[in-house]
């Protein structure tokens, strides 16, 4: 998917359009910045609520501690590290549950991005192709949720044959530990978890509204998509830089939208949530692990 996007910024004259490309709405990049508090304020209210049955800690130490997981994040394969930088804001006797804790709040924010990228995806191809006649993808996509649903309030059903085999014991733990959670406290995580979602696409909506005007049936179904092909492939690196942009690019073109324009806006997405506040969150984890 890389390899695409370099090929795109060689076969095309990104400079020429470069020029053509300016800064028409102020106010909309003054809300995105805006945002990104409630984001990363959101995502600490879930990381609260999950530690809360573990051990109490307040909003300000949820905020550092997610901010250092997202440090921590980044430098991890598909920022599957994130609860490294929240560890070290937890008791030693409680990482354990806390690590299950962290990966209850990821599966959340996983079903969150399916739901809505699948709804974002047949919508896109209704309006862009009109091949939802046949109904088969409408089906497959509802069945997708559902198990999405399921395997998010009962994981436990995947421990059974013929699946059992697959998972060590270790894993077999964790998944009997999320599934003796709360359905309430799930169904809470859940739904900040879709909150924070739908703050995400109005970020990158309001990003385009920066430049020029955007439909926002249209763009809000092409950010969806993004966001769930992105989710779905494996990186390396900084949270997913390049690879969103990659994706951008091929799902926007879809929709004839200009490339530069395309790249712009994605690398200030994630400049704007993940670089600026990687940067606060290393100098809070860094702090915090001379005082352990």
């Amino acid at each position: 998917m890389i390899g695409y996007l370099f090929f795109k910024i060689k076969n095309e004259p990104l400079l020429d359009s470069l020029q053509d490309i300016k800064v028409e709405n102020h106010t909309c990049l003054i809300l995105t910045i805006f945002l990104t508090f409630l984001n990363w304020g959101l995502e600490s209210k879930k990381w609260q609520l999950l530690i809360t049955s573990v051990e109490k800690i307040t909003f300000p130490t949820a905020l550092k501690s997610v901010l250092a997981g997202l440090t921590t994040g980044l430098l991890t394969p598909n920022r599957l590290g994130n609860f490294i930088g929240r560890l070290a804001f937890v008791k030693k006797t409680n990482h354990n549950q806390a690590i299950v804790n962290t990966l209850i709040g990821n599966l959340a924010q996983f079903v969150s991005t399916l739901v809505v990228g699948l709804i974002g995806l047949l919508t896109l191809l209704y309006l862009e192709f009109d091949i939802l006649n046949s109904g088969l993808i409408s089906i497959l996509s509802i069945i997708l949720i559902l198990i999405g649903l399921l395997l998010y309030f009962k994981p436990s059903i995947i421990n059974r044959k013929p699946f059992n085999w697959l998972f060590s014991c270790k894993t077999v733990a964790s998944i009997q530990q999320i599934d003796k959670t709360e359905s309430a406290l799930k169904m809470n995580i859940l739904a900040l978890s879709f909150v924070r979602y739908f703050v995400f696409c109005i970020q990158y909506y309001l990003l385009f509204l920066v430049f020029k005007p955007a439909s926002p049936i249209l763009f809000l179904s092409l950010i969806a998509t993004t966001f769930l092909i992105t989710t779905l492939i494996p990186s390396l690196f900084f949270g997913k830089l390049f690879v969103r942009e990659s994706v951008a690019i091929f799902v926007f073109s879809l929709a004839s939208i200009d490339t530069t324009l395309v790249l712009i806006v994605a690398f200030l997405l994630w400049f704007i949530n993940l670089a600026i506040p990687a940067l606060f969150g290393a100098l809070i984890w860094l702090k915090q692990k001379q005082h352990v």
